[in-house]
């Protein structure tokens, strides 16, 4: 079983189902492998893990975040993967791993 954590900005939108995949440096998984999505209940790594669903892998996908004006598509992924907007996401990954981003798209079900 393959554990994938998020912040608490993330964790109700995964555990209502709204969100239903996320943006990771490497996937770790393929589809058809369980996953157990879970949040830290206090500080990372010195609380325990609160399992917010249980699901399995459906696709694992290349993708690319960069500076650049948004498009449909984009703002669609942007959304799905539950932020309000393409340049919201884009200023997280830039904040977080730095533009261009290169990682995978995991979803389930």
């Amino acid at each position: 079983m393959r554990v994938i954590l998020f912040q608490d900005k993330f964790a109700e939108l995964v555990r209502s189902g709204e969100k239903k995949q996320t943006i990771r440096l490497s996937a770790r998984c393929k589809p058809g492998d369980e996953l157990s999505l879970r949040k830290w209940t206090g500080k990372p790594y010195r609380s325990k893990q609160e399992t917010l669903r249980n699901s399995v892998c459906t696709r694992v996908q290349e993708v690319q975040i960069y500076e650049g004006p948004s498009t449909e598509t984009s703002e669609m992924l942007a959304r799905a993967d539950g932020f309000s907007s393409h340049a919201e996401m884009q200023a997280w990954f830039n904040n977080t791993h730095g533009l261009p981003f290169e990682g995978q798209q995991i979803e389930w079900a």
